[in-house]
């Protein structure tokens, strides 16, 4: 069992990917956070990719921000896409999220 993100790059992705929706809600993490009964500590976390968020905290993560899991899954594919298709050290902001 992974208790580290790094271990592979899908946590960072869907953490990235929460992140950026988070933002988009104009959400401060300390705000998800409470609203999802998760510490700001274990978002943190999660949204830079050290740990797993587990199932439960993943379906609260997507209801909190007006998607489905799902939705996040697909954009954490997107920007692992990206990722892979950029040049180390790119400067090249990723694809618009289309904020479903």
């Amino acid at each position: 069992m992974r208790r580290y993100a790094h271990e592979t790059d899908e946590w960072a992705h869907l953490g990235a990917a929460v992140r950026e929706r988070r933002l988009l809600r104009g959400l401060s993490r300390a705000e998800l956070a409470t609203t999802v009964g998760a510490s700001e500590h274990r978002l943190e976390a999660f949204e830079e990719g050290r740990v797993d968020p587990g199932y439960v905290l993943l379906v609260r993560l997507a209801k909190a921000l007006g998607v489905g899991a799902d939705a996040l899954l697909i954009r954490a594919r997107e920007l692992e896409e990206w990722a892979a298709s950029e040049p180390p050290g790119s400067a090249e902001e990723p694809p618009p999220s289309t904020g479903e």
